[in-house]
């Protein structure tokens, strides 16, 4: 079965697609060295990382016209491209949300009048600047959290569909599920991890705390019936003295599903949203990380010292300031098994790359 896939970076969904028996085309930004060894074709679309312009969006619909998929996933980078995303969904055989869907739960002021119409918590949100306390600027229908940032009076606003929503305190978390046609099935819940001073996704964790996961588990029953949401999506939310907070939705794919890799994830998107029985999704119990390094300025490194336990192997040597290196993973019995695993890899890197290399990176392993 022909399957296409289009997201920022399609690697994950590529490999795990591979594993499960497709043949896969993957569209993505970066067309790293993994998702070349995991694709029967790649093709680089680095708009995806912005806002295709209309001749982006011809020249993706030509490349899907000419490899004729059987179904198209679509992970991150249309969610401010809305006209696009409709396009694919009515051309192409697309398990996923429908373009209505997506745009209001996308929509921060429906989101919170859904979470308060269903007495479950999240931050205020406002469409003006406020006037005291502490608040962040965001840009609807974004992903990734690049788009964040702390909000002042002399903050400069430079983005028409802005808004403000309250700063709340506690541990970010994040919950991959997916909703079928009779259930709401959780896959895992994850603490979130972002890079220094910034909002930006820089991993995640998984978590194994009960009551957060039962708190996870009520609060999706509360929030997914009568969302229109299908197939999986994922949900952050700050959980803080026990009780969850729920910050947006992403009615996509999600990069977090690299925690649960092992599971029939890409079939079970396909069942979910074709009214069919998803697989048995077996509930993890190791400890697992994932975690995304960045460069802190340009850098240059050799394909030839890119240790095959790399994750997102750059297929151009030259990495911009801001732009991702590569990605780590460990997985072990517990979370400081985990910790060493991962800083043992960043040992390795230290040796192999130089200190002076490794220290103009985020690695982001704590």
């Amino acid at each position: 079965m022909r399957l296409a896939i289009v997201s920022q970076s399609a690697r994950i969904y590529a490999e795990m697609a591979n594993r499960e028996g497709f043949e896969v085309l993957a569209i993505d930004a970066f067309a790293d060295v993994d998702t070349l060894a995991a694709s029967e074709e790649v093709w680089r679309l680095p708009a995806l990382c912005e806002q295709l312009n209309a001749a982006d969006a011809k020249a993706l619909i030509t490349k899907l016209d000419a490899w004729q998929p059987d179904f198209l996933l679509i992970g991150s980078g249309f969610e401010a491209d809305a006209d696009c995303y409709a396009s694919l969904y009515k051309r192409f055989a697309l398990p996923g949300n429908a373009p209505e869907v997506i745009e209001q739960v996308k929509n921060p002021f429906w989101l919170k009048a859904h979470c308060v119409s269903r007495h479950v918590r999240t931050p205020e949100v406002l469409s003006q600047a406020p006037q005291n306390g502490r608040w962040l600027y965001k840009i609807a229908g974004q992903s990734g959290g690049a788009h964040v940032s702390d909000w002042n009076e002399t903050s400069v606003l430079n983005a028409a569909n802005g808004y403000w929503q309250a700063f709340q305190s506690g541990q970010p978390v994040g919950a991959l599920f997916v909703v079928s046609k009779n259930s709401i099935t959780l896959i895992g819940v994850h603490a979130l991890k972002q890079r220094p001073e910034k909002y930006t996704y820089a991993g995640a964790s998984r978590l194994h705390d009960e009551k957060l996961t039962q708190a996870m588990q009520e609060l999706l029953d509360a929030v997914v019936p009568d969302s229109g949401l299908l197939g999986i999506n994922s949900l952050d939310a700050i959980w803080q003295d026990g009780r969850l907070h729920v910050l947006e939705i992403n009615p996509r794919l999600s990069a977090s599903m690299r925690l649960y890799a092992a599971l029939p994830l890409i079939q079970s998107q396909l069942a979910s949203c074709q009214g069919m029985e998803i697989p048995e999704l077996n509930v993890y119990k190791t400890h697992a990380s994932h975690c995304i390094a960045y460069a802190k300025q340009t850098l240059e490194i050799n394909q030839a010292e890119l240790p095959t336990w790399l994750e997102d192997r750059p297929e151009n040597g030259t990495i911009n300031r801001g732009e991702p290196v590569c990605s780590l993973y460990a997985e072990g019995p517990s979370k400081d098994a985990v910790q060493q695993i991962l800083q043992d890899k960043k040992t390795q890197l230290k040796k192999l790359w130089g200190t002076y290399v490794c220290e103009h990176i985020e690695f982001n392993i704590h």
